[in-house]
């Protein structure tokens, strides 16, 4: 069988903390960005290598003092930056009073499966006081990041971009920058995830409501697939508080300072945008800027030009913005529910005041995922093996799940070395819910009715709309163990997952 193939790939937990030694590292007192991480670059140019100090510290992310975990003392982690093909070296030590894993979100890990990071899928997650070495090729090329894979870990702060260069640019541009969002709470990750998880009283929010069951379909739901609550519709299992824009936010009533996108007046940027969130979706624009798409995930894209763009936690877009407004403009980012949090977008020979207050005015053009093409033509296998993933869960118990199996007590999907196949995602719950595959790209072919066979988009997550059947193709050309989850923390941490079985060749 396959995990018995795969279960002799396994390094020993000895193997795999061999390097074991609490190495002292002083914190910087403030919040640094997307600096580089510490190490020293080796003389070899064909290795890139950091070090991850992963620690507590007390921060003011959004104006509010509470407990941040961090890599390095910085929110969100440094920046780590490799070119394709080089070898990265990282050495994460753990200061942290539990166990944790460092996931390189959009590598795809060519024969180091057992590097990418998931508690108890690729390896043991590395214990206090300890230190492991990952090494694995930078590869695909793209916007990528990184965060913990235990548990709700991320959710507290565990998150840094990384960044993999393509030899010769997709296109062209003056410089790049990185634009991390992710969505921030008060609580730490797992008092919230607790409070799901504790029985609701009655009358509370969707009380034993199945949300893959006929109840799901009643009058308290809203216009595309979210629940009324008071005069707000429900997009998510938490509600919002704030979010941060490269670890910088501002909570209502607070005056923490905002990120600032520096740019010269008619330069072109590349704008590397990550959703690092645990729960929502944002929609991000910039005021009189319009965004040219050239990559979703890492993958090169057909171009084109939108005002706005909605994604989805684990999602990342690059975008081309000119330089060329008038001047500074406000840099936004709201959820599907109105919510939505700030940074600016400041010209050199601006003024250091913050732009005018003003309601969002949201431009006409907005990214829709069919909209998306890739640019050479993909290799589509003929009779793939089709999948059929019914997307389900509920409010009380507090669980979700695929194919009414919840993670880790479901069977794994096995699959053969070079197999096509064709996953159909079934969602009839009344949330959206982003998937993510480990180790791979996929296809994104449309829904069931309205294929795209000419020239899909590659990706690595993707959102599922409520009430909706999305098509994936994709080969399993990667030997390993790897996992394909919602990226949603919540439901990913009780039971929408899945791991994925793919057996090496025989000889």
């Amino acid at each position: 069988m396959a995990s018995e193939n795969l279960s002799r790939a396994r390094l020993s937990r000895r193997e795999l903390l061999r390097r074991g030694a609490l190495v002292g590292a002083a914190l910087s007192p403030g919040i640094s960005l997307l600096t580089a991480a510490q190490g020293n670059s080796p003389a070899d140019s064909s290795i890139a290598e950091y070090e991850l100090n992963v620690a507590a510290r007390e921060a003011r992310p959004d104006g509010r003092s509470r407990q941040i975990w961090c890599y390095n003392g910085q929110l969100p982690g440094p920046l780590i930056r490799a070119t394709l093909g080089q070898k990265l070296r990282i050495k994460v030590v753990n200061h942290l009073p539990m166990a944790t894993s460092v996931h390189w979100h959009g590598l795809h890990q060519p024969g180091t499966w057992h590097m990418d990071g998931v508690d108890k899928v690729s390896h043991e997650p590395i214990p206090p006081g300890q230190t492991f070495l990952y090494e694995f090729e930078a590869t695909p090329a793209g916007t990528h990041w990184y965060h913990s894979h235990v548990g709700v870990q991320y959710g507290n702060g565990l998150i840094g971009p990384l960044v993999i260069d393509e030899p010769t640019p997709s296109a062209r541009y003056d410089r790049d920058e990185i634009l991390l969002i992710n969505d921030w709470f008060l609580r730490p990750a797992e008092q919230i995830l607790a409070g799901l998880l504790r029985p609701m009283r009655a009358g509370g929010r969707m009380r034993g409501m199945k949300m893959g069951s006929a109840a799901s379909r009643t009058k308290g739901m809203a216009k595309g697939g979210t629940m009324k609550m008071g005069d707000k519709p429900d997009i998510a299992d938490v509600p919002f508080e704030s979010a941060l824009f490269n670890g910088l936010g501002r909570f209502h009533g607070t005056q923490a300072p905002l990120a600032n996108l520096r740019v010269r007046r008619g330069e072109t940027l590349r704008l590397r945008l990550i959703n690092g969130s645990s729960t929502y979706q944002f929609r991000m624009q910039i005021d009189g800027h319009p965004l040219t798409v050239i990559a979703a995930d890492g993958a090169p894209l057909v171009p084109f030009t939108v005002d706005n763009l909605l994604f989805s936690p684990g999602e990342r877009y690059d975008v081309l913005i000119t330089a060329d407004g008038g001047q500074d403009a406000w840099i936004r980012a709201a959820t599907l529910a109105g919510d939505e949090a700030r940074a600016i977008l400041r010209y050199a020979d601006a003024t250091q005041s913050e732009p005018a207050a003003s309601p969002v005015i949201w431009g006409k053009r907005s990214l829709a995922l069919d909209a998306l093409r890739s640019p050479t033509p993909p290799t589509l296998a003929g009779k793939p093996r089709e999948v059929v993933l019914r997307l389900g869960g509920t409010m009380q118990p507090y669980a979700w799940n695929i194919n009414d199996e919840a993670y880790p007590h479901s069977q794994p999907i096995a699959a053969a070395k070079d197999e096509w196949l064709r996953f159909v995602l079934d969602n009839p719950t009344g949330m959206d819910h982003p998937f993510h595959l480990h180790g791979h790209y996929f296809y994104v072919l449309g829904k069931p009715d309205g294929l795209n066979l000419v020239d899909p988009p590659r990706k690595d997550t993707v959102n599922v709309p409520a009430k909706s059947r999305l098509v994936l193709l994709w080969q399993a050309n990667n030997p390993g163990h790897w996992f394909f989850h919602c990226h949603i923390e919540w439901h990913a941490a009780t039971g929408m997952a899945r791991v994925i079985e793919i057996a090496p060749t025989r000889p």
